[in-house]
């Protein structure tokens, strides 16, 4: 019960008269005939932080109607959910319904973000990487929020349990909630622009440590590379990427298509690299003479001119195999030769690039490029348009012969 009787607005002088829980009765003045005229009023706290916000006037609010309205906003202020803080709300409110529109939800603005942003994405964005870790961690959470209400609060209860257990996923969403909030606030929306950048500060600092995939020892590639089976698919697939040094990668070579072969070179289109839309040349590969062996491999009537087509393949539906039948080989290879560190195919290119500053360290540019890496700052790479197709042919043909049983010419310095 409050402190105010029913008829207090026939007794009450003037100033602020407390109902408790926050409710006051801030009276002006008196009619004619001695009724009090002026407001009520709910006083709060939100984040230490002292609020009066005003309830409507005496005249359309009886004392019943104030505290019903105290308790309503007291109640959404301290939602564990969704805690706001009501004088933004009661804003929001009002400026809907001065402009006479209904609040879109992070739902609603999430897929007209992806819309305005995929164009800068690989494929339009069809693999779904962009879209997935708001789909996966964001929107469950935060979804159902009116984008205009979202706070840094919100933000730090939805992100609080993968920031440090699923570290790189959640950075990645963070940065994927502060597109679409941009986005929000470009279609004119009053969103709160620093709620992302203030989420993440109340978040701290990352305890994930980043780690390189392990690289099998070059030494020990010739052993993998001669146990593989060119008659299975996914073991000659491997084969080919061990024999790129892994600088192809796994999903380039996994979908290589026979119509990407011209003669002894295989171009892998940019839209197929690493790198964002249109931001990456295409990549001629040399395809040596032990390359050649697995490229022309007889084709299947269902492999749809994949060069690696899945077992599920049909000429009317042509699929190509998937990463991790390819990774499951170096699973398997690392129960049954008992390897002291998970092994997979990525690190592959770590040994190929270990092997090369053992065969000869001048041979940087080559390497590099052979990996598909960028050489040089952009204003040297403008000027320098040699692929080093050449070079590069004449280093796979030194790889070939290492990972086949040959010398591959490396050469050993006794230490000082």
């Amino acid at each position: 019960m409050g402190k105010l009787t029913a008829n207090i607005l026939n007794t009450a002088s003037v100033g602020k008269h407390s109902d408790g829980a926050g409710l006051y009765l801030l009276v002006t003045g008196h009619s004619a005939k001695g009724r009090a005229k002026g407001s009520w009023i709910f006083r709060y706290t939100y984040l230490k932080q002292r609020y009066e916000m005003g309830l409507g006037s005496i005249q359309s609010l009886s004392l019943a109607r104030a505290r019903s309205e105290c308790d309503r906003w007291r109640d959404l202020m301290n939602d564990r959910r969704n805690p706001v803080n009501p004088m933004d709300e009661k804003r929001r409110m009002e400026n809907d319904a001065l402009h006479g529109r209904a609040a879109l939800t992070l739902a609603e603005i999430a897929p007209l973000a992806f819309e305005a942003i995929k164009g800068r994405l690989k494929g339009d964005g069809k693999a779904g990487r962009w879209y997935s870790p708001l789909r996966l961690y964001v929107l469950p959470a935060l979804g159902n929020l009116k984008v205009e209400e979202i706070h840094q609060r919100d933000i730090e209860r939805a992100f609080r349990p993968i920031w440090h257990s699923k570290a790189p996923t959640a950075k990645k969403a963070l940065h994927r909630l502060g597109s679409v909030l941009n986005h929000a606030a470009a279609m004119g929306l009053e969103v709160n622009s620093n709620a992302v950048l203030n989420a993440k500060q109340l978040l701290g600092e990352q305890r994930h440590k980043v780690q390189n995939h392990p690289a099998l020892p070059w030494e020990e590639v010739p052993k993998l590379y001669q146990w593989l089976r060119p008659e299975i698919t996914t073991q000659r697939a491997l084969m080919l990427y061990i024999l790129t040094g892994g600088g192809s990668r796994i999903g380039p070579l996994r979908r290589a298509r026979r119509d990407q072969f011209s003669g002894d070179v295989w171009t892998i289109e940019g839209e197929e690299l690493k790198g964002r839309r249109d931001n990456a040349d295409e990549l001629r590969v040399p395809v040596t003479r032990e390359m050649r062996r697995i490229v022309e491999w007889p084709a299947s009537e269902n492999d749809g001119d994949f060069l690696f087509p899945s077992p599920r393949s049909r000429p009317n539906r042509p699929m190509a195999i998937t990463d991790q039948a390819i990774e499951n080989i170096m699973r398997d290879r690392e129960i049954a030769w008992e390897w002291a560190k998970a092994y997979r195919p990525h690190g592959l290119r770590s040994s190929f690039r270990s092997w090369v500053s053992e065969v000869d360290p001048s041979l940087f540019a080559v390497a590099e490029t052979a990996l598909a890496h960028r050489v040089g700052g952009i204003t040297e790479r403008t000027y320098a348009k040699n692929d080093f197709l050449e070079q590069r042919r004449s280093l796979m043909e030194r790889w070939a012969d290492h990972l086949t049983g040959g010398t591959g010419e490396v050469v050993r310095f006794a230490a000082k």
